[in-house]
């Protein structure tokens, strides 16, 4: 059996650039946060394909389901047997919250495609990953990539890796869910920030969050907040040092002696329950 971690992901800036009428294309750096809440994730051989977990949909409308079938397609038309996935047994624990910003289905659906084509050498290059799972959904292929810190761009199939020491990370969670495609829509809607004359992709994340303010940093925070108000009363309470991770609701700044004494002014991180965990 083979079992692991999967991590969520914060945005530590989130550019909007452009969008060909459907989705939008991206600048971004996505960074890992290792030392809080993950999922835990088991795989086994079966005699036949289960997908376990709290998802309360139908499988096929699973992202996990999704990135198989997309798998299963690949193998067959490389000529690889793809038979293998008929018989694995994919449990996952979860404890990312869902509509957060932090990657949720998205992270699972990249790691576990990732260790697959470890796991049964199925011998996929990062190339290849990348082409499955950025059909698979925006974030995904970052996750498959297997990279602590990566600018992100395009519609989030373009994953260049950043070398740093990724600093640590707290997070919080409201518990509030955003719906990022009401959040884009929101965004959609309102009049567009000027574009970031700063190329933030080429400092490091520590630097870039002393560059601006968690508006400034994240083109989807004031779409977000019109979208959900609760978030804007939760959002307008939160001291400077706090930044918004992807379409939200998840907050996070880096974790300081100073700002961890202070902890207990800031509501416990809580597990939302996972209604919306399956892609739209």
């Amino acid at each position: 059996m083979l079992s692991f971690k999967v991590f969520p992901k914060v945005n530590i800036f989130l550019n909007i650039i452009g969008s060909d009428g459907h989705y939008h294309r991206i600048l971004s750096r996505f960074v890992l946060v290792k030392n809080g809440i993950c999922d835990i994730v088991r795989i086994k051989k079966s005699e036949k394909f289960f997908l376990q977990g709290n998802f309360n949909c139908q499988i096929k409308d699973n992202i996990i389901y999704k990135m198989i079938i997309r798998l299963k397609k690949y193998l067959e038309i490389k000529n690889k047997d793809f038979r293998i996935l008929d018989n694995i047994d994919i449990e996952v624990e979860k404890h990312i919250p869902i509509g957060s910003g932090l990657g949720g289905g998205s992270a699972n659906a990249g790691v576990i495609l990732a260790k697959i084509n470890d796991f049964f050498h199925l011998g996929l290059k990062p190339s290849e990953l990348n082409c499955i799972a950025s059909k698979v959904g925006a974030d995904v292929a970052f996750f498959a990539s297997g990279y602590e810190s990566a600018n992100v761009s395009g519609f989030g199939e373009i994953i260049e890796k950043n070398d740093e020491k990724v600093p640590q990370i707290e997070i919080f969670t409201p518990n509030i869910f955003c719906d990022t495609s009401v959040v884009y829509a929101s965004y959609d809607a309102i009049s567009k920030p000027a574009p970031n004359s700063i190329p933030l992709q080429n400092y490091s994340s520590k630097d870039i969050l002393k560059m601006g303010s968690r508006n400034k940093l994240n083109d989807l925070l004031t779409p977000a907040l019109r979208a959900y108000p609760k978030l804007a009363h939760i959002e307008k309470d939160l001291g400077e040092e706090w930044f918004f991770s992807g379409s939200g609701a998840s907050f996070f700044r880096i974790k300081t002696i100073k700002n961890f004494t202070q902890n207990m002014l800031i509501p416990n991180i809580r597990n939302i329950k996972n209604e919306n965990y399956c892609e739209e």
